[in-house]
C-alpha cells in the first residue's frame, strides 16, 4: 500500500472480528506477525500484520525516522478505512507501537507490549554498525544465530528445557527470520535508529492514554521483570503480566496468553 511515508507491506488475515494491528520484532516481517496471530489470537479477531520500515516489501525512505514510521502506520489505517484498532508490538516493534499510540492516540484502542525493548538499568551494548553490517551481509552467519537452539539460549531458556510443543513453537518463530537479505535494511534501522531511541528513555510514557498491557517472563533477559514493572508504573492505564517462565519469546504459554490477550483486547482486563 503506497503512503506519503513510503510503501507499506502487510498481510490481512481477514474475518469480521476485532481489529488488531501486529508489529513484528527485529528480523521479522509480516510473516512473523501472521505466525504470532495464529498462535495468540482465537476467533473474534481480524489481524493485520505489517512489515515495518525496511522489512520485506516495506520501503525504508531516505529520511526514515521513528515518527515517520508511526505516521506510515496511521496512513495505512487510513488507506484501509480503519478508524481504531488494537495494537500489539513484539520486542523491537515496541518503538513503532509506542510512537503510533503517542502521535495518533485516537487510532489505538488498546496496546500490548509483548516482550518489549525498554529502558533498562543494565543495557547490553549493541555492536558497532560496521560489525552489524558485516554480520548481516550473508545468510550463513544469521542462520547460525536464528537456529532454534541458538534462539532458545538467547531467549533465556535452554533447548533441553523445552518440551515438544515449545520446540515446535520456537521452530515456527525461527522460520520467520530468514532469508535475511529482504530484512537487512529494517534490521539496521532497528539497531541504529529505532532501538536506541527507546533505550534512551525519550518516550513520554506518561502521556500514553490507552489501556496498555506489558508482558514478560520471570526468566526473560529482555525485558527483565523489574524494568517492565518500572515502565508500567509510568503508564496511566498500565497493567503488567509476568509469566512464570518462557524467556524473551514467552515460549510454552500459548493457552495462557491466548486467554489473557483475548480478555485484554476485548476490554475485560
Amino acid at each position: 500500500m503506497p503512503t506519503p511515508y513510503g510503501t507499506v507491506e502487510f498481510a490481512d488475515l481477514g474475518g469480521s472480528g476485532m481489529l488488531v494491528l501486529v508489529l513484528h520484532g527485529n528480523g521479522g516481517g509480516w510473516d512473523q506477525g501472521v505466525d504470532w496471530a495464529r498462535r495468540r489470537l482465537g476467533e473474534g479477531f481480524r489481524a493485520i500484520a505489517v512489515s515495518r520500515y525496511g522489512y520485506l516489501g516495506s520501503e525504508l525512505p531516505a529520511a526514515a525516522g521513528v515518527e515517520a514510521q508511526a505516521d506510515a502506520l496511521a496512513a495505512l489505517l487510513d488507506a484501509l478505512g480503519l478508524d481504531r484498532v488494537g495494537v500489539v508490538s513484539l520486542s523491537a516493534g515496541s518503538t513503532a507501537g509506542a510512537y503510533l499510540a503517542l502521535r495518533h492516540p485516537d487510532r489505538v484502542g488498546r496496546f500490548v507490549l509483548e516482550s518489549p525493548v525498554l529502558p533498562a538499568k543494565r543495557v547490553t551494548p549493541t555492536p558497532p554498525a560496521f560489525v552489524l553490517r558485516a554480520l548481516l551481509r550473508g545468510e550463513r552467519g544469521v542462520w547460525w544465530t536464528t537456529h532454534p537452539t541458538a534462539l532458545a539460549h538467547g531467549s533465556g531458556l535452554g533447548w533441553r528445557a523445552l518440551d515438544a510443543e515449545g520446540r515446535a513453537e520456537l521452530a515456527a518463530i525461527s522460520a520467520t527470520l530468514l532469508p535475511v537479505a529482504p530484512r537487512r535494511a529494517g534490521m539496521m534501522f532497528d539497531f541504529t535508529v529505532s532501538v536506541p531511541r527507546i533505550l534512551a528513555d525519550e518516550l513520554r510514557w506518561a502521556e500514553l492514554t490507552c489501556p496498555t498491557l506489558v508482558v514478560t517472563a520471570r526468566d526473560s533477559p529482555l525485558p527483565r521483570p523489574g524494568d517492565a514493572a518500572a515502565l508500567t508504573a509510568h503508564l496511566p492505564h498500565g497493567r503488567l503480566l509476568v509469566l512464570p517462565t518462557g524467556g524473551h519469546l514467552l515460549l510454552g504459554n500459548v493457552a495462557r496468553l491466548r486467554t489473557e490477550l483475548a480478555g485484554f483486547l476485548a476490554g475485560a482486563g
